[in-house]
């Protein structure tokens, strides 16, 4: 048995992995060291034979310099995409890192062994329940859709590098305010909880103000964390539309 593919389809194929390579890489949740280097590859390598021909057909000029010229331009428009998505989740696991740093967790960070970085526990746990939320609505079929549309949108990824930075740096005031409103149920409780204990410490001198106070910030931070992921689906939902939308008009110009 033999088979025969077209000198264009190799190239796009070629071409189309570069993108699909650096999207996987850094889109989450495909960018997951607890997911096997070897499916990442895999489903890079599908990405690329389903939308080989599609990229190999606008290809007219197969110079080496027109081909790293082209892998250059597949690799930026790859990372562009998966940036969006990137950021968002960081803006997720930054209203749990907020509430972190209030309550004095962050001195607990320790090495997560999904993520291989260190994270303090409520951000890590906002970032699973994120990602948790982004299967529970289809939001990775959502992602790849959208890098399907960006390969018609751009088939040989030529796209605005300036447009692209002024997207992300906008996407990122945004997810920045998100994370913010997310955590602000928390964070003026513990504020107002922080005044109390200054007050009492000068009514009370003899307490020891900092025991008391970090057992009282985290019972009042776990009390009212339902708040926070109350607020959780409807953000991720309203924040990954939001950046698919933002790197949509992105790629189509």
């Amino acid at each position: 048995m033999q088979f025969t593919f077209a000198p264009a389809t190799i190239v796009g194929f070629c071409l189309v992995l570069v993108r699909s390579s650096a999207f996987v890489a850094l889109c989450p949740p495909f960018n997951s060291p607890a997911i096997p280097v070897r499916v990442r590859i895999g489903f890079a390598v599908a990405l690329s034979f389903l939308l080989a021909a599609r990229i190999g057909e606008q290809v007219t000029d197969i110079s080496t310099s027109a081909l790293i010229s082209g892998f250059a331009s597949q690799f930026i428009a790859g990372l562009g995409l998966a940036a969006f998505v990137f950021v968002i989740f960081q803006a997720l696991q930054s209203a749990g890192e907020l509430i972190d740093l209030q309550v004095g967790f962050s001195m607990a960070a320790l090495l997560d062994p999904l993520s291989g970085n260190m994270s303090a526990p409520i951000g890590r746990f906002h970032q699973l329940l994120g990602m948790t939320i982004l299967f529970a609505i289809n939001g990775h079929i959502l992602v790849v859709r959208a890098f399907v549309e960006s390969v018609n949108a751009a088939p040989l990824g030529k796209i605005d590098t300036g447009a692209l930075a002024e997207g992300l740096v906008k996407m990122l005031g945004i997810l920045l305010v998100a994370a913010i409103e997310i955590a602000l149920p928390v964070i003026t409780a513990l504020f107002l909880t922080e005044i109390a204990l200054g007050l009492l410490g000068k009514a009370a001198p003899q307490l020891n103000i900092l025991v008391i106070g970090f057992g009282l910030k985290a019972l009042i931070a776990f009390s009212l964390l339902a708040t926070t992921l109350v607020l959780l689906p409807g953000s991720t939902e309203s924040i990954i539309g939001q950046g698919i939308r933002a790197a949509g008009k992105i790629f189509r110009g």
